[in-house]
């Protein structure tokens, strides 16, 4: 078995821990033995994804939008500690943050560190050196090696995949293929959903299953207050290349609540995007 000489412990975060792993069945029919291929094919894009990850500059912007809902209420409810209490939806305030960081990655000594500059804030020019990421509901570290965690030959027999469809992203053709956790689960780790671009087998789009998000009782919690039942769809699209390495150009986060199937409202809205990537060696390291 290849072994990833770089292999991030935490490929991402965010405000609800993802968790669970999975394991793909071995069988004798077509599909299968397609889908066999595709997955050997992905876990060498994924040791090249590892091994050979340049060192970037980008701008990250964030766009955050977040509603509350009777906040004075909300604080009665919070002094009572009664999370059973449900709060009302019909007027929603909505608040909307941006954030604009430089977004470095640096590899070295077999480590990948990232690092941020926040450049602006809601409109406010900064100059925050090591700043912290500043979003308030969700948050995301090392998008780019999302593929790993689903897709690489070490995690590959902790999951179990399918073919669910074929279509067209961004005017290529891909497969889409579902990777589940089963009972080998030993780390956390997230599934879901890969689009995978059948000229080279390499990943563009995942979309995680938010039954993999940990701590999954505070949203539930969360979804009772509201009378609603909750949906967060998460997802990274990967279109920008250099040398045949696909990087992120785009991640967000939506949490919406729906009432009896019909969309109640969004709670929360994350746009990421990243542009202007600049790439470099160790050696030469971008100086601030």
């Amino acid at each position: 078995m290849r072994k990833n000489r770089i292999l991030p412990l935490i490929l991402f975060l965010i405000f609800f821990s993802v968790h669970f792993f999975s394991q793909r069945k071995s069988s004798v029919t077509g599909d299968q033995i397609e889908l066999e291929e595709i997955l050997e094919k992905c876990a060498d894009y994924c040791e090249r994804l590892s091994n050979s990850v340049l060192d970037f500059i980008c701008k990250e912007k964030i766009t955050e939008e977040i509603n509350t809902f009777n906040e004075r209420r909300s604080q009665e409810i919070a002094e009572l500690n009664d999370p059973n209490v449900p709060i009302d939806t019909t007027y929603p305030e909505k608040n909307i943050l941006t954030y604009i960081y430089d977004y470095q990655m640096i590899r070295k000594d077999n480590k990948i560190s990232d690092r941020r500059i926040l450049l602006r804030e809601n409109g406010k020019k900064m100059n925050e050196v090591d700043a912290q990421l500043k979003t308030r509901r969700y948050k995301h570290h090392n998008i780019i090696f999302g593929p790993i965690a689903l897709l690489a030959e070490l995690w590959q027999p902790q999951y179990e995949y399918k073919i669910i469809q074929r279509k067209k992203f961004k005017g290529d053709r891909v497969v889409v293929i579902e990777a589940i956790p089963n009972d080998k689960m030993n780390s956390s780790n997230p599934y879901g959903k890969v689009w995978i671009r059948e000229d080279d087998f390499s990943i563009v789009k995942i979309e995680w299953d938010q039954r993999s998000l940990g701590n999954l009782d505070l949203l539930i919690a969360d979804a009772r207050r509201f009378e609603s039942t909750p949906k967060v769809a998460i997802y990274a699209e990967y279109t920008f290349e250099k040398n045949g390495i696909k990087f992120p150009n785009k991640y967000s986060i939506i949490e919406t609540y729906y009432r009896n199937g019909i969309k109640n409202f969004i709670r929360s809205e994350i746009i990421t995007t990243y542009k202007d990537y600049k790439f470099f060696t160790v050696e030469s390291t971008v100086k601030y």
